[in-house]
């Protein structure tokens, strides 16, 4: 005679597991972008101005140009400063005299420009599409799990 199972889901929790984790891990990876933003998106946040911009293929061996932006800006110590932004970046989109709002970062005495989080067409159906098939994954988990547990009762109740 065969021994029963006991509090086994129908399913099994194997594959709830493996649904609960490849859906947080398609959540992770769908999100990196606005998470990796958060915590690059801090400082003190003071009115600026651009004042020169530097462009470099940075090494040289890019095909494309990473702009430095120079700013100046009164910290709120009340300090006036011209500094240039640490790393730079292809995307920045700024010309000389434009106003912009300057993460000032005194422990580390050094400057962001705050930039709205967005992303390229392309890559937001991407990352949507990785978030969307994260969700569905953990929500199938969550079925099966609660699923398992209505047929747990069920059973139960049926013993009585």
């Amino acid at each position: 005679m065969m021994a029963k199972r006991r509090n086994a889901s129908p399913l099994g929790w194997g594959l709830i597991g493996i649904l609960l984790g490849i859906g947080l891990v398609f959540l992770f990876l769908g999100n990196l972008d606005r998470i990796i933003w958060s915590f690059t998106n801090h400082g003190e946040r003071v009115a600026g101005r651009v004042v020169d911009m530097h462009s470099s293929r940075i090494p040289a061996s890019n095909t494309y140009l990473t702009y430095v932006p120079r700013v100046e800006f009164t910290d709120p110590g009340g300090q006036e400063r011209v500094m240039s932004v640490s790393s730079g970046s292809s995307h920045y989109d700024f010309r000389k005299g434009d106003r912009v709002t300057v993460l000032w970062r005194p422990a580390t005495q050094t400057i962001a420009i705050d930039i709205p989080f967005r992303r390229h067409f392309g890559m937001s159906i991407m990352l949507w599409g990785l978030t969307l098939l994260g969700l569905a994954a953990v929500f199938a988990a969550g079925w099966h799990l609660f699923g398992g547990i209505m047929h747990r009762r069920r059973k139960n109740r049926s013993v009585e």
